[in-house]
């Protein structure tokens, strides 16, 4: 299935954070608890392309602020609504409780943050330009009905901040798991599973690594691509 998808040749470009995120919404939610998704800065669809392959009864909706990747996203992910808009108005595009899962890959870094890049949709998809995590979480507050969950990959450096908006916005996260390129090294990736007017305890899975001792993928890594068919 995977290595059907396209994506535009210029501007952002989906690398391996869907995938892993993918693997941890599946590990964490059986299909018969996901009925309607909606994906938060889809993209290029990619999220929910992989989704559909273990959702299949689940409906998906994306929206990004972004054109370019949205007739992408309608090739790759054919079964979906995409919609282009800025997440910030989700009040007014959804009522209420629409949804029972969000999903997102955001842009991780703050504005001020590091070095802009002059490819607008690359600005857009890595820097807080257009959308803070604050912005993000009362979107998917606003979308989700009550005991609904968000999923969402982002800066192990930022796991605080990130703990710290969910709670403020009535998150409760439910499942935590961190992404290591190496065994030894420092997470880069942090995974979450939050639920709306949760009242849960916390796992904090087992690390995830990506590469081996020989620069290849690990076992783990490799069993993520196989499962959405892209080795």
């Amino acid at each position: 299935m995977a290595d059907n998808l396209t994506q535009p040749v210029t501007g952002y470009r989906y690398s391996l954070d869907p995938f892993l995120l993918a693997e941890f919404v599946s590990a964490c939610l059986p299909p018969a608890k996901v009925i309607r998704t909606i994906d938060l800065g889809t993209g290029n669809g990619i999220l929910a392309a992989l989704l559909a392959k273990c959702y299949p009864v689940s409906s998906f909706v994306g929206i990004d602020i972004r054109k370019d990747g949205l007739a992408h996203a309608r090739g790759n992910a054919p079964h979906a609504l995409f919609i282009n808009a800025d997440i910030r108005t989700a009040a007014n595009l959804f009522p209420p409780g629409s949804f029972g899962l969000a999903v997102s890959n955001p842009p991780y870094r703050r504005a001020e943050d590091g070095r802009m890049n002059p490819d607008g949709g690359k600005a857009v998809s890595r820097h807080e330009v257009a959308l803070t995590l604050e912005q993000l979480v009362a979107a998917a507050y606003h979308l989700l009905r009550d005991g609904g969950v968000f999923c969402l990959v982002h800066l192990a450096e930022r796991s605080a901040e990130l703990m710290h908006a969910l709670h403020e916005r009535g998150f409760a996260p439910r499942t935590v798991q961190y992404v290591h390129s190496r065994a030894g090294d420092n997470a880069f990736l942090v995974m979450v599973e939050a639920v709306k007017g949760g009242r849960n305890r916390v796992i904090v899975k087992a690390p995830f690594v990506v590469y081996g001792t020989d620069g290849g993928y690990t076992g783990a890594m490799n069993a993520v691509y196989g499962k959405f068919d892209a080795l």
